[in-house]
C-alpha cells in the first residue's frame, strides 16, 4: 500500500478504493433486492462516480497541466457532479414530503 501511495498519491489511491467499493456493491443489487428489498444500484453508481471525480481532482492537483487540459478536466468534473447533485436533491425532497420527485 505504501508503494501505491508513493506512486500515485493519497488522493488518487483513495479514489481507487472508493471506485472499487462502487464496483463491488453493484453486483449485490440482485441478492440485496431479493432478500431485503434494498435497491443498491443508484448507491453504487454514485459511489463509483464520486471515486472518479476524486481521481480527476487528484490528477489536477498532482500534474502540472496546461490551460486547455485544466479547463477540460474542470468541465468534466462539473458535468460528472450534476447527477450527484440531482440525487441529493431528490433524496432531500423524498425525506421532506415522503413522495418521489416528479410524482
Amino acid at each position: 500500500m505504501k508503494k501505491l501511495i508513493k506512486k500515485f498519491g493519497k488522493l488518487i489511491t483513495a479514489s481507487f478504493i472508493i471506485m472499487g467499493i462502487g464496483i463491488v456493491t453493484f453486483p449485490l443489487v440482485i441478492p440485496m433486492y431479493g432478500l431485503f428489498g434494498i435497491d443498491t444500484d443508484w448507491f453504487s453508481a454514485f459511489v463509483f462516480l464520486a471515486g472518479a471525480i476524486t481521481c480527476i481532482v487528484g490528477l489536477i492537483r498532482r500534474k502540472s497541466l496546461n490551460r486547455i487540459m485544466l479547463i477540460a478536466l474542470l468541465v468534466l468534473v462539473s458535468i460528472m457532479c450534476m447527477p450527484i447533485l440531482f440525487g441529493v436533491m431528490s433524496m432531500i425532497y423524498y425525506f421532506i414530503t415522503g413522495k418521489e420527485l416528479g410524482n
